[in-house]
This record gives C-alpha cells, sequence and structure tokens, in this order.
C-alpha cells in the first residue's frame, strides 16, 4: 500500500492539494490518503469567536472535508497563527506516524511563505522525517495568496468532474469562505494553472528532488 500524507497548517490548507487527494482516492488498494493538521486553526475567527470555539467550528469543518475523501483527519496540536512551532514533542509525534505507515510521498507547505505557521509545519514535516529515518518523495502545494517563489515542478491536470468535488469540498470550510468567495477563487486558479499546462484545469507543485531523464514520480501516475 501506498502512504500519502497531506499536511498542512491549518484545517482548510488541504485545498491546495485537493484534486491531488480526490484523484488518489479513486485509486483504490492503490493509495491509502492520511490528511494532517499541525493546528486546530484557533485563531482562524480571532474577534468573531473564543479560541475554544473556533477550534470546534474549523474541527468539524475539517472532518466534513475530509468525510469526501472517505477519511478522517488526525490534529497534531500545534498553536496557530503566529504560536506554532516545530518543537521536538511534534516532531517525533509525525516521526511516529511515519514509521506506523511509511509513507510514498509527503505533501505539505512550500517553506517560503508569508504565515510563519506554514514554515513552521514544514519544518516539522522535514524533522519528522529525519527522526523516522525516510527519504519519500515530498511535494509542495501552493496557497496562491501566501506562497512565495516557489518553482513549480508538476502540474497535476484534472477534470470537471474532479472540480466540482474540489469546489464541494472547498465550501465544507465555511468559516473561511466568505460569500462563496474562496470556492470561486480556487476555481479561477485551478483554470488558470489548467492553461499554463493545456487543461481544463490544474494544480501546481513545487518538488524536493531535481527531475531526472526517465524519473517516475507520484505525478507520473496520477496524470491520466
Amino acid at each position: 500500500m501506498n502512504h500519502l500524507y497531506f499536511i498542512g497548517a491549518h484545517p482548510d490548507d488541504l485545498i491546495g492539494s485537493a484534486a491531488l487527494a480526490l484523484k488518489a482516492s479513486r485509486r483504490t488498494g492503490l493509495f491509502e490518503l492520511h490528511v494532517m493538521d499541525f493546528t486546530r486553526g484557533e485563531l482562524g475567527l480571532a474577534g468573531r469567536f473564543s479560541e475554544e470555539e473556533t477550534a470546534k467550528i474549523r474541527t468539524g469543518e475539517e472532518y466534513n472535508a475530509c468525510s469526501i475523501l472517505g477519511i478522517e483527519p488526525v490534529f497534531l496540536g500545534e498553536r496557530n497563527n503566529g504560536k506554532a512551532c516545530a518543537g521536538r514533542d511534534i516532531c517525533e509525534s509525525i516521526a511516529a506516524i511515519f514509521r506506523a505507515n511509511p509513507p510514498r510521498a509527503v505533501i505539505t507547505h512550500w517553506p517560503v511563505d508569508t504565515h510563519i505557521d506554514h514554515i513552521m509545519c514544514y519544518a516539522a514535516v522535514c524533522k519528522g522525517l529525519h527522526f523516522a529515518q525516510f527519504q519519500p518523495e515530498m511535494y509542495f502545494f501552493e496557497e496562491s495568496i501566501q506562497t512565495r517563489s516557489m518553482p513549480v515542478r508538476y502540474y497535476l491536470p484534472f477534470d470537471q468532474e474532479i472540480m466540482d468535488l474540489k469546489t464541494k469540498l472547498v465550501r465544507c470550510y465555511a468559516s473561511q469562505n466568505d460569500r462563496d468567495e474562496m470556492a470561486q477563487r480556487k476555481i479561477l486558479e485551478a483554470r488558470y494553472h489548467g492553461w499554463q499546462c493545456g487543461k481544463p484545469y490544474a494544480e501546481p507543485y513545487g518538488s524536493a528532488l531535481p527531475f531526472l531523464p526517465g524519473q517516475t514520480s507520484l505525478f507520473t501516475e496520477m496524470a491520466d
């Protein structure tokens, strides 16, 4: 079984790689998906709800989104919005999860980012892999308004059916999707990246490894 890990800093960060997760979820018997959240997004509704109330709302949204994939998320327990750190305890927790189900590939944040939680999430994932002594394929998704200077190595093309499912998943995060703006933005972004690779829709990904001629990757398998 190929274990794929989608690790984001906040409950809605799965959106950046949702099409990949949706396509992989359809490969029954080939991939097992794991969604991990560095935090519960406690400060994502600051000024409207308490941290505890916000965490409950956003945790519930993540469960709803992951139900589309047929899985349940794992919450790692860090604090968010500038309070998250890649401390030894959380890195060891990530390593233990990797040891239990060794990763074929890990998908997480690109480290150059305007949100410190995204950077700390990346750092914890890298240290968790180091502690677990694994070197899987490692890829980075893009959040258009926060990711900076990520070289795109792969485009994952997808069709209208996957776009509709991704939009449904985005709308699970109602607290972050005011007036449906996030859902509409993700449709426009997918069209733009699709235009870049000659397909109806696409998601961009960076890679931690150089591309070598004849090299196969997760994206080679997921291209159809």
